[in-house]
């Protein structure tokens, strides 16, 4: 199996991440990788995990798990995985969490539509995740379903976490009822491929009804100028309100090797769109134009926001794992 070659890749990636919210990345591990993720997950799973039971969901997770293990942290900070996530974003970025999600078979119930804005601990121009799956994901064993567009809908940004606390599975439709008559599109995953979505994307996961277990990795992306914000009620780091995330702690996404003139010639050019015009409007030759680079700072109807989803509070984590 060959790898996809974020190079080439991204063009057709980005404009999907861009349009719809969401992108398909097919091949992002070898086979290789993926027995030893696989394996790696497994082994974090056995030593620490949490199931969720106030969400009904029934996933079984870790708790930063790419921060204790090492062969996880590895595929957080994969070299692969961070050329391509920094390609889709167009800006510099760094890790904000990566953790192992399990679907049992027989004992799993849907992931209810939501947004991962919603449980937002920072202040970012951007927030998005990779999931990765480490088995085969048909539609049968629980994979993601998005609503393509919807990080584009209008105001308000984002709705308070009691609401969602209080009814999980229609908040985003209480709140813009022509979501639930949208298009949806289901992304079956084979082992080794990802999808990557934007926060404020709609989606939603099946229940695992095959026989084997459904096994994925979460690496959650971040602005690598991203400060922290606590939620009312939910601050659960030691960080104060307003810090930019440290280093050593929250690395900056690596690259992959080369020449700086390489690295460059790999990454999208970016312009700002002129007044009264969208930037995801614009392209250029091949590469599409960093979305995120606008004249206006107001996000209300762009899909470009400045919160992003935390995956430390176990009670935001269970809301948002699919």
């Amino acid at each position: 199996m060959t790898t996809t070659d974020t190079t080439h890749a991204t063009a057709h990636s980005v404009e999907n991440f861009r349009e719809h919210g969401f992108a398909h990345v097919p091949n992002l591990l070898t086979p290789d990788e993926i027995a030893r993720f696989r394996t790696a997950a497994e082994e974090a799973l056995a030593v620490q995990s949490n199931t969720d039971e106030e969400f009904g969901t029934r996933i079984v997770a870790t708790t930063d798990a790419w921060e204790h293990h090492p062969t996880l942290r590895e595929l957080a900070l994969h070299p692969r995985l961070g050329a391509l996530a920094e390609q889709l974003a167009g800006m510099p970025l760094r890790v904000w969490g990566g953790e192992v999600l399990r679907k049992d078979p027989g004992h799993s119930a849907p992931t209810g539509w939501h947004d991962d804005l919603t449980f937002a601990l920072l202040d970012s121009r951007l927030i998005f995740n990779a999931w990765i799956a480490l088995v085969d994901v048909p539609a049968e064993r629980g994979c993601l379903t998005f609503l393509p567009g919807s990080h584009r809908r209008g105001g308000p940004d984002r709705v308070e976490l009691a609401e969602h606390t209080s009814d999980p599975d229609n908040y985003l439709f209480n709140h813009w009822p022509e979501l639930r008559w949208s298009p949806r599109v289901t992304v079956p995953l084979q082992a080794g491929d990802a999808t990557f979505h934007q926060a404020r994307t709609a989606h939603y996961a099946g229940a695992n009804t095959t026989t084997e277990a459904r096994l994925s990795f979460l690496v959650t992306f971040t602005d690598a100028d991203a400060t922290y914000r606590p939620l009312p009620g939910h601050d659960p780091l030691d960080l104060q309100p307003g810090q930019p995330l440290p280093d050593h702690r929250y690395p900056r996404t690596p690259r992959r090797e080369g020449t700086r003139d390489q690295r460059r010639a790999e990454t999208p050019r970016a312009l700002v769109a002129t007044p009264g015009e969208r930037a995801d409007d614009v392209m250029i030759s091949n590469s599409v134009i960093n979305p995120w680079q606008r004249t206006c700072p107001c996000t209300d109807r762009t899909g470009l926001h400045n919160e992003t989803d935390s995956i430390r509070c176990r009670m935001s984590k269970m809301s948002q794992w699919n």
